[in-house]
């Protein structure tokens, strides 16, 4: 065989390797990492170069810009497992949290939040921690401070997930009580009893459980079922 002979062969089966590389069906399943670029309303992500892969159940919560492990099998069919951890090994996630109340008008200002969730399957478990400001402004209505994830549709309108609650009036008075999250909300509300004696529940608000003002806080810890 002539030396160009020789030369056509070598580049020929270069190619084949290349493409054998480059098609699931030849070289079988595989796996790497990728970036959600978008998360589907069908169960799927789209990866940042063009993959539609479909999440497996353990990766709920799925958001642009996780880096995540998709496989591929030798039909070609994409799968998402999750994301990797990140690099502390927490799997605790910070988010801020919306701050509103039900009748409009209130603002954060120059208030501190600070939250963090994790999640276990479609279980998530969240901590919310909030110092109220100088500028801080409570509106009217009921106070509201937004979840990490909408909360999973319940059988009834008298039915939510509950969790632990405690709020200040600074150098005062402490004040427990729980925190409600409704089928299908986004945000949870702080409730416990009033100050007058044998009076009912009701929901934080400007006044309630007393007038809050800058330095006043509140804290809440819950578990509830993500949509």
């Amino acid at each position: 065989m002539t030396s160009l002979g020789v030369s056509l062969v070598e580049a020929l089966t270069a190619e084949g390797k290349r493409a054998a590389a480059a098609d699931s069906s030849i070289r079988g399943a595989d796996w790497r990492h990728a970036v959600v670029a978008t998360v589907g309303s069908d169960g799927t992500i789209t990866t940042t170069d063009g993959i539609v892969a479909r999440r497996m159940e353990p990766y709920v919560g799925a958001k642009v810009g996780d880096v995540v492990v998709i496989t591929v099998s030798q039909a070609g069919g994409w799968a998402c497992w999750g994301r990797f951890a990140s690099g502390s090994g927490s799997a605790w996630t910070a988010y801020t949290p919306t701050y509103a109340a039900s009748g409009g008008g209130a603002a954060l200002g120059n208030g501190l939040i600070d939250a963090e969730y994790t999640l276990d399957g479609d279980e998530c478990h969240a901590r919310i921690s909030f110092v109220a400001g100088s500028t801080t402004t409570f509106g009217s209505g009921g106070l509201r401070w937004g979840l990490p994830f909408t909360a999973a549709s319940l059988p009834n309108a008298s039915m939510f997930w509950g969790g632990s609650a405690m709020c200040s009036d600074a150098g005062l008075a402490y004040y427990s009580g729980i925190c409600r999250i409704n089928g299908g909300g986004t945000y949870l509300v702080g409730i416990s009893p009033t100050t007058a004696t044998g009076s009912a529940a009701t929901e934080w608000r400007a006044t309630t459980p007393f007038t809050w003002a800058n330095g006043d806080y509140a804290s809440f810890g819950f578990t509830y079922k993500i949509a």
